[in-house]
């Protein structure tokens, strides 16, 4: 068949459908390149097929270990516009497809990253050339992965490979590329990092993985204790991010158990701040998460006594309280590093990835006074402290509290009304007058019923972030108990 112009550049590390998609291309009038064992196979077959060294000048270097990386080469799949005019005029080639399939890394699990069976079998030239061509997309189709050369053929039968394929494939070699890049630094990190026993039940592995540059919980001390599984980590994000994000710079503390805060409160001190905290719930913070956002003192140590917790984090101790700390063998003891949490939040779903910046709204910067009485400066700064609790609370969420601190906590509830009633119950079994406290919300009361239950506890005042078709039904129901009810505008949604 007369040739076409067109050039493809194939690499590919499993044989198996090499002869069908080099016979398929044939077919169709590209000409092929292909170097080492590839350029062998596609011979052995009959098919014509160029050497690279062509190109290149050499077969390969360091025993095989070289064969692709080589300027020439990479000129002809990155070339674009004049350039690629010039090499084409000049009588070089250029590649108009580049199909590669990487080493099979993933067979290396349970190796020793020191094995040097394990080093072989990362792939450079393979994912060099496969990006190389992504990046050149508006020239260049990048096939990568073997499983994706019969689909190649089919939309290049059909004249179906325009700009939005290309970009399409392209899109999918990064993909490919980053995961096989992962892959190959969570195994040459093994020792490195915390080794998780287990995931969030006994039967699923698990592992941990810190981007670079460390940060966060790549920084993170661990002065004492078991190392941490995995349902710690999950906690102790949670428990962090809340204690980062509390008012003011006075001590703040939160008790975190499961994801959610049992209790969080502020203070003149560590111990107040751990006492405001922990009179909203004195059960569930059993085998929870302390943080505290300033330096743990002896003082809240000796209180902690009969408590257990599996976590203690903080920026820094005392060097006597984390002496008697270190006396619990089990207890672990984080030294947190300095610095908030910003950028994108990652989340995986089945086949897929989530992805969001992080919920930045914390205080109350700006809202709107929707009832005929105005808060008071308590009700003001109670409502600051609670919606940043709220934030952290996964929804429907109702946190009660008051200037110093939460009270009861709903959340996780399939109804707001439902997640109210256990704010109320946690409050009132603790022993608290709910009077005259401060109710936050993360999202829209739907219905009066929301503060019609509040008033029966004698709650005086609500924080919510308004939107509903409802709102003036709700709005009449917090004017005819007297409250006062602010709409922030915008809403804490904690999934």
């Amino acid at each position: 068949m007369t040739d076409n112009g067109r050039t493809a550049l194939v690499s590919a590390w499993d044989k198996e459908g090499l002869e069908e998609f080099a016979s398929g291309l044939h077919g169709m009038g590209w000409t092929i390149y292909a170097s080492g064992g590839t350029a062998k196979a596609i011979a052995s077959s009959g098919l014509p097929v160029v050497p690279t060294e062509s190109i290149t000048g050499i077969d390969s270097l360091l025993g095989g270990r070289v064969k692709t990386l080589h300027p020439e080469l990479h000129a002809s799949i990155l070339a674009a516009g004049e350039d690629r005019k010039g090499r084409i005029e000049e009588g070089k080639p250029v590649f108009d497809l580049v199909a590669v399939d990487l080493y099979p890394f993933s067979s290396t699990a349970g190796m020793s990253p020191d094995d040097p069976g394990m080093v072989e079998l990362i792939d450079i030239g393979g994912p060099t050339m496969a990006r190389a061509a992504a990046k050149n997309w508006k020239h260049v189709i990048s096939a990568t992965g073997s499983g994706v050369f019969p689909e190649v053929l089919e939309v290049l039968g059909r004249g179906a490979d325009d700009d939005g394929y290309r970009r399409m494939m392209a899109c999918r070699t990064f993909d490919l590329t980053s995961l096989y890049d992962m892959e190959v630094a969570r195994r040459l990190e093994q020792g490195l990092v915390p080794s998780l026993r287990y995931g969030e039940n006994p039967h699923q592995g698990a592992g941990v993985h810190f981007s670079w540059p460390r940060r966060g919980f790549g920084l993170t001390e661990i002065l004492g204790g078991k190392p941490i599984s995995y349902n710690n980590y999950l906690d102790a994000d949670a428990a962090w991010e809340l204690a980062l994000s509390m008012p003011g710079e006075e001590p703040a503390a939160v008790l975190m158990k499961h994801g959610n805060p049992c209790g969080a409160g502020v203070g003149r001190d560590p111990l107040e701040a751990f006492q405001n905290a922990f009179r909203a719930d004195r059960t569930s913070p059993y085998g929870g998460i302390l943080a505290m956002n300033c330096q743990v003192d002896m003082e809240l140590v000796a209180k902690l006594k009969g408590l257990f917790l599996e976590i203690v984090m903080a920026p820094s101790y005392d060097e006597d309280a984390l002496a008697r700390l270190q006396k619990r063998k089990n207890l672990r003891i984080l030294r947190m590093p300095p610095g908030g949490m910003t950028g994108t939040r990652l989340r995986s779903i089945w086949g897929g990835l989530l992805y969001q910046e992080t919920d930045s709204v914390t205080g109350l910067e700006k809202v709107e006074v929707v009832t005929r009485r105005q808060p008071s400066k308590d009700e003001l700064r109670a409502m600051d402290l609670l919606w940043r609790v709220c934030r952290s609370v996964k929804s429907n969420a109702i946190v009660i509290g008051d200037r110093m601190g939460t009270l009861g906590v709903g959340a996780g509830q399939m109804s707001r009304i439902e997640s109210l009633d256990l704010a109320i119950r946690r409050g009132l079994r603790e022993g608290h007058d709910l009077r005259g406290s401060v109710l936050a919300s993360d999202g829209f009361f739907p219905f009066s019923d929301g503060p019609d239950r509040a008033a029966e506890e004698g709650i005086s005042a609500i924080v919510q972030p308004g939107g509903s078709i409802r709102d003036r039904e709700v709005i009449e129901a917090a004017d005819g108990h007297g409250m006062a009810m602010v709409f922030t505008g915008t809403r804490h949604f904690r999934h």
